[in-house]
């Protein structure tokens, strides 16, 4: 866990540099999913679609969401 915990630090640097780097945005939403903080993966992974909606057939299969993948939320993202 701590180990995500950095990752999503790195992610926020980057993000400060350039915030319109979806890829931070989608890996740090990666990151809340696989620690089951639902909301912060839904709130980081529509900030990477607004950026680059391709980002969501990514979502769709990605292992790092299986802890979200049955929340409406998240499958009303990914579905759109």
């Amino acid at each position: 866990m701590g180990r995500l915990e950095e990752e999503i630090a790195s992610y926020e640097q980057a993000i400060k540099i350039n915030p319109d780097k979806d890829n931070a945005w989608y890996n740090k939403a990666c990151c809340y999913g696989l620690l089951g903080n639902i909301d912060l993966a839904i709130e980081n992974l529509q900030q990477a679609l607004n950026l680059n909606p391709e980002c969501r057939e990514m979502a769709k299969t990605d292992t790092d969401f299986d802890n979200t993948r049955e929340d409406r939320q998240f499958q009303n993202l990914i579905s759109r």
